[in-house]
């Protein structure tokens, strides 16, 4: 089970958008899938000059680090060594009575394969001067071009090398969402894409979505939801966006690697094991 090391706390978890973010034309590539400068596969030094160019101070940003815990069958405290998990980040802007705020989750896979940005969210409310949900639907169209999905109030893009949505069997397509350290609810990526067999291991042939063979099939997805309709000021937004082919397949070494490290462990203890009296 992991080990979280939170070394920092969220500053504000909400957001806020302005209409001038999303004016870029529309490109022909997979390149025009950024969520203000944020692209998957990025490192996290790049990670955070993009989120420092949008503005947000280094006094705003947060990191959480995680270790995979382990046992040797006696000593159950064994962790592997702490690696970059998320970083945190947000802004407020106060005007009068009204509040304009943003909040950023960034989520990076795990060593050894590990350590590039894997997932994005980004929470906006903004109450100072919002656009309608017609502008920002229109906005999202003009940057992102069509969409691959929709339904009310959610536009859904897929994109990278696969063309299927494997954390959702939702019939309009739409879906995605990102692992949770919610001890309540805890889920990770391998819980949003594989069904389990007994003793709580993953079956890698058999997925959620029951149209699923094999993980090439899985699109990197980014997906807006706003809580307005086409008239009413766009007050509320969730952008998500997750690369599950890099994410599944850094997480499968790194459990390869802790099985490992605990077949060591084991191994190690047993060599050193006194024999009773008798």
């Amino acid at each position: 089970m992991p080990y979280n090391k939170k070394l920092a706390r969220v500053a504000s978890t909400v957001a806020t958008v302005l209409f001038t973010t999303f004016c870029s034309p529309a490109f022909a590539d997979d390149n025009v899938f950024d969520i203000v400068g944020l692209r998957l596969g990025m490192t996290p030094e790049q990670a955070v000059q993009a989120l420092k160019t949008h503005g947000i101070g280094a006094d705003k940003i947060y990191e959480i680090r995680m270790a995979y815990g382990y046992s040797d069958g006696v000593n159950h405290g064994l962790k592997t060594d702490d690696f970059l998990a998320r970083i945190t980040a947000g802004k407020v802007d106060i005007q009068g009575n009204k509040r304009r705020e943003e909040s950023f989750e960034l989520m990076f896979s795990p060593p050894p394969a590990g350590g590039m940005l894997v997932g994005v969210r980004r929470m906006l409310a903004n109450n100072v001067d919002p656009i309608t949900g017609g502008q920002f639907s229109q906005a999202l169209l003009d940057k992102y071009g069509a969409v691959s999905a929709s339904t009310t109030g959610i536009q859904h893009w897929r994109f990278g090398s696969g063309d299927m949505n494997c954390l959702s069997t939702n019939p309009n397509g739409t879906g995605v969402s990102l692992p949770t350290t919610d001890i309540r609810q805890k889920k990770g990526i391998l819980d949003l894409v594989y069904r389990k067999a007994g003793g709580g291991k993953y079956r890698l042939d058999l997925f959620l979505h029951s149209r699923g063979k094999d993980l090439a099939q899985c699109a990197s997805m980014l997906e807006y939801r706003v809580s307005a309709t086409a008239n009413q000021p766009a007050t509320r937004v969730q952008a998500t966006m997750i690369d599950v082919q890099s994410w599944v397949k850094a997480e499968l070494a790194a459990n390869e690697r802790v099985d490992k490290l605990r077949s060591e462990a084991i191994e190690k203890r047993v060599g050193k094991g006194s024999k009773p009296s008798l």
